[in-house]
């Protein structure tokens, strides 16, 4: 809710309003000289209704009464107007404090009921980049297809999920364990398939490699992203620009009693949020551990090795997360 600034500054510090009531000069009250001046002509008047000798008393008081009372008046008048003649100090006018940014303003598009990476995928163009912050997408195994021919569309994507042996996917399980049934073993497994998929596709096409990394971290799971980057028109040449790019579309959710595709996803523009989301999954995304390509860096084609990661364990250790 806007507030004045006086208002604020006089919560603070106790000036405002207040201080600038000390400012202009208060009048003292005039009862005490009109009382005075009514009373004495009261009297006055008593006298010369009564005729009598002793009516002099009462028109000598009222005299007095009125000559104080005049005076009083007098003097009030006079004090009034030497305060005033000096300078009064001009009030600068009530400055209103800005309101917090609009949903327009912080590039807020709407809501999504419902959203995985097969919908988010359908709105990737050639030449952009996905990333996809989950603790682990249940339905990742039977996205393989789409996301595969995302990949030989000339689309790239970035997986970061939580390392099966983590601490905080282990009290994530337990949150949705009476809706989906898993156990930290049935995702370790289901995990370890999903790496050997991948590198089954890596070897029959090498655009598996290059366009797809997949890491893993040990941190808390933060909350599920999509992140669209890049632009379509420089999908055939190497940008020259060192700049990461810039946000396209971006979804977020949050994490409850359900698995993150079965939650709504609030989506988001290019804006100052889109923005705070990114930096923080290039944040993630450095202190990861990549588990897909295997590939040494300098025999990856991918454009994903700007930040050298960690060394990448061998198959024959299962580098699946564990």
């Amino acid at each position: 809710m806007l507030e004045t600034r006086s208002a604020a500054q006089d919560r603070a510090t106790g000036d405002g309003w207040r201080g600038a009531a000390r400012t202009a000069p208060r009048r003292r009250p005039l009862t005490a000289p009109v009382v005075l001046v009514g009373l004495g002509a009261v009297l006055v008047v008593v006298a010369l209704a009564a005729g009598r000798a002793g009516s002099e008393l009462l028109l000598d008081a009222g005299a007095v009464l009125l000559t104080v009372g005049g005076v009083g008046l007098l003097l009030d008048a006079g004090l009034a107007r030497w305060r005033g003649a000096g300078p009064v100090e001009a009030q600068p006018p009530p400055v209103l404090v800005p309101s917090a940014p609009r949903d327009d303003r912080l590039g807020l598009v709407g809501v999504r009921e419902e959203l995985d990476a097969v919908d988010v995928l359908r709105g990737v163009l050639p030449g952009q980049e996905l990333w996809w912050m989950d603790t682990f997408p249940l339905t990742l195994a039977g996205d393989l297809d789409a996301i595969h021919k995302a990949l030989g569309a000339g689309v790239r994507v970035r997986l970061l999920v939580l390392d099966p042996k983590s601490p905080a996917l282990a009290s994530r399980l337990r949150e949705i364990r009476h809706h989906y049934g898993l156990s930290p073993m049935d995702l370790r497994r289901s995990f370890d398939t999903l790496v050997h998929q991948l590198r089954a596709l890596g070897e029959l096409d090498p655009v598996v490699a290059e366009r797809l990394e997949v890491r893993v971290h040990d941190g808390p799971p933060g909350a599920p992203i999509y992140l669209v980057l890049g632009d379509p028109a420089a999908a055939e040449e190497p940008a020259a620009d060192p700049r990461p790019p810039e946000v396209v579309r971006a979804f977020s959710s949050y994490f409850l009693l359900d698995a993150s595709q079965d939650m709504p996803y609030l989506e988001w523009r290019d804006g100052p949020f889109a923005d705070r989301l990114h930096a923080y999954a290039r944040h993630k995304w450095a202190e990861g551990r990549t588990v897909f390509p295997t590939e040494p860096p300098e025999r990856s084609a991918s454009a994903f090795n700007v930040r050298p990661g960690p060394a990448p364990r061998t198959p024959g250790r299962g580098a699946a997360g564990s």
